[in-house]
């Protein structure tokens, strides 16, 4: 009973982790990128914006999984 509390509670402060640092940081990227589009309208740049966000949005998940173990 102890050992499954104990592993629930392991399992909810990694997702807690994960979940936080991946959202903390993908905000600031997102809105440098929706500053970065409002600031030089182009539409080439919108669309490498947009590839960016994806990119660095999959390199901060795994990031945040590497770091919560």
């Amino acid at each position: 009973m102890v050992e499954d509390s104990m592993s629930l509670y392991f399992l909810f402060n990694m997702l807690h982790s994960i979940i936080s640092v991946f959202f903390k940081e993908t905000i600031l990227v997102a809105a440098f990128f929706f500053l970065l589009n409002k600031t030089f309208e182009n539409e080439l740049l919108k669309k490498v914006s947009a590839w960016m966000i994806g990119i660095i949005t999959l390199i901060i998940l795994i990031f945040a999984v590497m770091i919560s173990y």
